[in-house]
């Protein structure tokens, strides 16, 4: 298990969230005074630019200006240069455009929902503005809960460094040189974060997750990422393989094939595997094997292990190991600890125990009298040796 740490920072910690809250006026870099009181967000008259953004037929059309926007990232730079009047941004959800607008014209940004913070998320990775990834990991992750952890982790990994599926290579040919290249690297690091968190809410509420009508919209690798993590805590295995069969109906029905147990189980490959069905017993165990999630051989193998009857063929080492770790419970503790991007992910501090739960000792109150007001006190000893000075000095006068 990789444990995400808290994202690399070059500045301190109250000069990023100074630049997160106020973001920097880009412009002004590029020998373009705008005054503080003149708004150019969706101000159409001085406006020399227009973008058409939007996927899926959901395009809005957004006034610009080029000297703006040129400045604030090599993207946009490259966008800008070409000599037209209207650009097509048909790779970034509308919603998630206008709040990068509205970040980079200094407008307050517009994070109310997961859907509109995720789609930001996304736009602030492939237009490369940290500032604004931050933002949105920060935000996103005051709303985590199971069902709103498994609408982030859709595609998300497209744009993590760590999760399994990240790119490879970046797709957008901004990255030229180094300064873009660790730009992206930040980005990516504040979705790692978030995706680190949103998987240990998902192990803390599986049963919640698995019963969501969004895990069956999951695509089969984000699925994997969830279901084959050993600290996946489920009340009962039936949960998951219940999930794991309306999941393997829904890619039937996508890919327009017959509702038959030989296609949901070619649809879960090896996710079939990931239920323990040793852990389960009595009625439980047979509505499991019903599903037939597994090879009739295979379900033989389970039922004779769970009855402790012979197998019905000799068992190969690949199958005995199977049949352990189907037969080996879950942990119970967490797989780490989480990254703190909000309140909801601030790590408790822990409780002293009974032994440890003494009382301090009341810390000195300083004196202010003046040194003149003093009474020096005078001990035992100090007593006794001044008595002894004086008895020597009165036999040698």
């Amino acid at each position: 298990m990789t444990i995400v740490t808290n994202p690399a920072r070059t500045n301190s910690d109250d000069e990023i969230d100074a630049r997160s809250e106020t973001p920097p006026l880009y412009a002004e870099s590029s020998g373009l005074e705008i005054d503080e009181n003149l708004r150019l967000y969706d101000d159409e008259k001085r406006s020399d630019i227009v973008f058409v953004a939007g996927i899926n037929g959901d395009t809005w059309r957004y006034p610009g200006h080029r000297r703006v926007l040129a400045a604030t990232s090599p993207v946009f730079a490259a966008l800008l240069s070409a000599k037209t009047d209207v650009i097509v941004v048909d790779y970034i959800d509308r919603r998630g455009f206008e709040q990068l607008l509205r970040y980079h014209y200094c407008e307050p940004t517009q994070l109310n929902s997961v859907t509109t913070a995720r789609c930001a998320l996304d736009a602030a990775y492939k237009f490369l503005c940290p500032p604004l990834a931050e933002r949105c990991a920060r935000r996103l992750d005051e709303m985590l809960d199971a069902g709103a952890a498994l609408e982030i982790l859709r595609d998300l990994r497209f744009l993590c460094a760590r999760l399994p599926g990240a790119a490879s290579a970046p797709p957008l040919p901004a990255l030229t040189n180094d300064a873009a290249a660790r730009t992206l690297g930040q980005c990516s690091c504040w979705c790692d974060s978030l995706a680190h968190n949103a998987l240990l809410v998902l192990d803390d509420n599986a049963d919640a997750a698995l019963t969501d009508e969004r895990l069956e919209e999951l695509t089969y690798e984000d699925l994997a990422l969830i279901v084959k993590r050993d600290t996946f805590r489920v009340s009962s295995e039936l949960v998951l393989a219940e999930a794991l069969s309306r999941w393997s109906t829904a890619a039937c029905k996508r890919t327009k094939r017959e509702l038959t147990p030989s296609n949901k189980r070619a649809a879960l490959g090896e996710l079939a595997y990931c239920p323990r069905y040793l852990l389960l017993s009595g009625e439980e165990l047979d509505r499991a094997l019903a599903l037939e999630l597994l090879e009739p051989m295979e379900r033989a193998l389970v039922t004779a292990r769970a009855r402790k009857l012979s197998a019905p063929v000799p068992v190969g080492a690949e199958q005995e190991a199977l049949l352990r770790r189907w037969a080996r419970p879950r942990p119970t503790e967490p797989a780490a600890l989480p990254v703190h991007l909000s309140p909801r992910s601030e790590p408790a501090e822990p409780q002293p125990s009974k032994l440890c739960g003494r009382r301090g000792k009341r810390p000195k109150q300083p004196s202010f009298a003046p040194e003149e007001r003093k009474t020096p006190k005078h001990g035992c000893c100090s007593t006794v040796c001044e008595g002894l000075l004086r008895a020597f000095i009165c036999l040698f006068d």
